[in-house]
């Protein structure tokens, strides 16, 4: 009988015990990306591979694992205890085209279009000085009403309006100078490296852009020719910043200070350090 309830209460400990003693399986997330694209091919798509486990060392030290889904045009992004996936969603679609234009502020504007001013009228905001490169400032919901005008006008031969992506209550449009077939003065694949710092003393973020050494004689020289005239750093058609050029910048090297979280800054070095993906995708939700 003692034999009985002695091994009884040795079931009973270990059923209490054993789960303290069992390992967990970490919880596996899964980001399942579409390729948007007719017919990609699979080069684009090992292609992508590489620059989206670019981005993602980059940004974390977690390990993921990204592959290419056979036959369906598709990427598996997969990590263990992914803590903020809306985050890592945000690295994985953005096109990461990173450029440099030239900019028409608000009397080169006028000049080349032989002074209508119908645009300006839709701005809140008015822009005067001369060399900044905003043609005006509008809060989110006037954006489709300045859209809705620019489409019926139809395209500026030589321009590209684009907006800004800083604070949602007032949202900047500028005017980049279209240089040829290249468009952009400084182009994405001309861009060694994209890194992000915190200024813990200025309380600031900023972004520090690196040039290949190709691209260094031809930064100096569009810095020259546009002292007091506003140079336009755009990602994936979005301005990040326009700072006026005050002096020639030699070495080609780039800093971007905005109103930046330490989140959003770090993103956009990310997004922008591990070149272009060369297909668009999709969360498959």
């Amino acid at each position: 009988m003692k034999i009985i309830l002695y091994s009884f209460i040795a079931i009973f400990v270990f059923g209490i015990l054993r789960p303290a003693f069992t390992t967990k399986t970490p919880k596996q997330n899964t980001i399942l990306l579409q390729a948007t694209d007719s017919n990609p091919s699979a080069q684009q798509l090992e292609k992508s591979v590489k620059i989206i486990s670019g981005r993602l060392a980059d940004f974390s030290s977690e390990k993921f694992e990204v592959t290419v889904v056979p036959g369906k045009n598709q990427i598996r992004v997969s990590a263990s205890n992914i803590t903020d996936l809306e985050t890592v969603e945000g690295l994985l679609t953005p096109k990461g085209e990173m450029a440099f234009y030239e900019t028409l502020d608000r009397p080169g504007w006028m000049e080349l279009l032989k002074g209508d001013s119908t645009l300006f009228s839709f701005f809140e905001k008015q822009i005067n000085h001369r060399g900044d490169a905003r043609l005006g400032c509008i809060s989110e919901t006037g954006i489709a009403e300045v859209n809705g005008y620019l489409e019926k006008r139809g395209p500026i031969s030589g321009c590209r309006l684009v907006w800004d992506r800083q604070d949602p209550s007032s949202n900047c449009l500028y005017a980049l100078k279209v240089n040829g077939e290249k468009g952009a003065v400084v182009a994405s694949s001309e861009i060694e490296s994209v890194k992000y710092n915190q200024d813990k003393a200025a309380r600031y973020n900023e972004i520090l852009v690196k040039l290949k050494p190709s691209a260094i004689t031809l930064w100096e020289e569009v810095t020259r020719r546009n002292i007091d005239h506003s140079i336009a750093i755009v990602l994936d058609n979005k301005v990040l910043a326009a700072p006026v050029v005050r002096s020639v910048i030699s070495g080609g090297n780039c800093m971007i200070t905005g109103n930046y979280t330490p989140n959003e800054a770090r993103l956009i070095a990310v997004v922008g350090n591990n070149g272009e993906l060369p297909l668009n995708f999709s969360v498959v939700k």
